[in-house]
């Protein structure tokens, strides 16, 4: 009888320690019902079989991209200090414009396509024959001629180095604007070189200038010496700010406009985009996930395509700003500068290792 009690004891035992340590088993589903699981969508890149291919290369990391109004031509810059004009149907590199001694930031067509400005950290824009590659013009502001007192030298002294950022033609091709880091835009006769008007905003450092959607003017982006800050700043044809955006939350070192003048899109390199309306209202902020360096609005404005730092163009689509898909560049390497070519809709890139691509299939949304 003893020995039965101890048996029935480690029984007992032994289903306890094996209730504890299993899993619980669920009970079987009846024959006649049928479990149903919750199917996830797999989100679709439509543009996942896209590549781009090679139009050709600079020594260093490109800087911009921009093409010829008619659709032919592109011209690439780089931070060895060339300008390249490359023929994209064959290629081929047309010409190789000389003359900067230190990193080109950018080049731009005049509206007729005959000449291009560069500019440049060795403190000058050029004017160029884009036909002949000749330098036509090197646009540097001349020192005082007259003897500066010692207040007026010591403020001259105190500012920063005039590397040029950004530079354009007027519509008419008849003056140059640029933008350069002694906290100025300056305005340029493009035929004389001669400097025809200084607009002058102090503490902050011009990066670029393009023309005002909302009336005669210009928009620029200026980084400020005081709080790191790049605002927007909106300038009135006589060279007077008169309105600023942005803040410690929407940073505007890049901007693009959409070809309708609905909407300003401004970054700051970091994650974010910001949304304004092309006067300036304050609309939206939207998260990239990861650091990017150039934007441009793609075919029809329906698509806005950020250039990131991992090898990849994050697509969104206007309508709601939300993530349409990527472009692969085919290699993690930052995307510097992007181009659309208005003509069939092409989309050229620059990369920091110095190639610059094309995607010949225009980039649209899936219908």
């Amino acid at each position: 009888m003893k020995k039965f009690i101890q048996l029935m004891a480690i029984c007992v035992i032994g289903v306890f320690v094996v209730s504890s340590c299993s899993p619980l088993k669920l009970e079987e589903p009846d024959a006649g019902k049928v479990s149903k699981k919750k199917k996830t969508k797999t989100r679709v890149n439509p543009f996942e079989k896209m590549t781009p291919s090679l139009v050709g290369k600079h020594s260093k990391g490109v800087t911009h991209v921009e093409w010829s109004s008619d659709g032919k031509y592109l011209v690439s810059t780089g931070r060895d200090g060339d300008i390249k004009l490359w023929d994209v149907a064959t290629r081929k590199l047309i010409r190789d414009f000389k003359g900067h001694t230190k990193p080109v930031m950018m080049a731009a067509f005049s509206k007729d396509g005959k000449k291009l400005v560069s500019a440049s950290f060795d403190q000058t824009a050029r004017v160029w024959d884009a036909v002949t590659g000749k330098s036509l013009m090197v646009l540097k502001e001349k020192p005082p001629k007259r003897k500066l007192t010692e207040e007026e030298q010591a403020a001259l002294d105190a500012l920063p180095e005039p590397q040029v950022n950004w530079a354009m033609f007027f519509d008419d091709g008849s003056k140059v604007i640029t933008a350069s880091d002694d906290f100025a835009l300056k305005v340029w006769d493009a035929k004389k070189g001669k400097l025809l008007d200084k607009f002058t905003d102090d503490g902050c450092r011009q990066r670029r200038v393009l023309k005002r959607r909302d009336g005669p003017g210009w928009v620029s982006s200026a980084g400020c010496m005081g709080d790191g800050v790049s605002y927007i700043k909106f300038w009135n044809d006589k060279g007077q700010v008169v309105g600023v955006k942005g803040d410690e939350r929407h940073d505007a070192h890049y901007v693009a406009f959409d070809s309708q003048s609905r909407f300003m899109v401004t970054a700051d390199g970091s994650i974010f985009l910001n949304i304004f309306s092309a006067q300036g209202s304050f609309l939206k902020q939207v998260m990239v996930g990861t650091y990017h360096f150039c934007l441009v609005f793609g075919p029809s404005d329906e698509t806005l395509l950020v250039g990131t730092d991992g090898g990849q163009i994050a697509v969104y689509q206007v309508d709601g700003w939300t993530r349409a898909g990527t472009l692969d560049v085919g290699k993690k390497v930052a995307v510097d500068t992007l181009a659309l070519n208005h003509v069939d809709n092409t989309l050229a890139l620059g990369l920091r290792d110095g190639r610059v691509m094309l995607f010949a299939q225009p980039i649209k949304l899936p219908k």
